[in-house]
């Protein structure tokens, strides 16, 4: 039990270290705007403390993963939408390991009645 509280809480110190470097990579704005995403899906989903700080760093790391892609394909190639469209399955693949069911579904129908306003 001791060592299994041990991984998790060296886990959650070394995701928050990984947010910090990751974060400073962005811009203030990106950073801020990530940072009001992952709050309006707490509310939503009621997601733990630790949900929100992994939520950060998935976000984080997609519009790392978005810019890089974006820079090493041409503007409106095939190529540019695969690498974004990889990214995106890799950060929906790294959510679902982060929300229990009952939380997507709450996610789903709240972005299902914004669309529809």
């Amino acid at each position: 039990m001791k060592k299994q509280i041990l991984k998790l809480t060296m886990m959650i110190c070394a995701l928050a270290m990984m947010t910090n470097v990751n974060a400073q990579k962005l811009s203030k704005k990106a950073q801020d705007a990530v940072k009001q995403e992952v709050a309006e899906m707490a509310e939503v989903m009621d997601l733990s403390q630790e949900q929100q700080n992994q939520m950060i760093e998935l976000k984080t790391q997609l519009r790392l993963n978005n810019a890089k892609t974006s820079k090493e394909h041409a503007k409106g190639s095939q190529e540019l939408k695969n690498a974004r469209k990889a990214n995106m399955q890799t950060y929906m693949a790294d959510m679902k390991k982060v929300y229990t069911k009952e939380q997507m579904t709450k996610w789903q129908k709240h972005r299902k009645a914004q669309k529809n306003k």
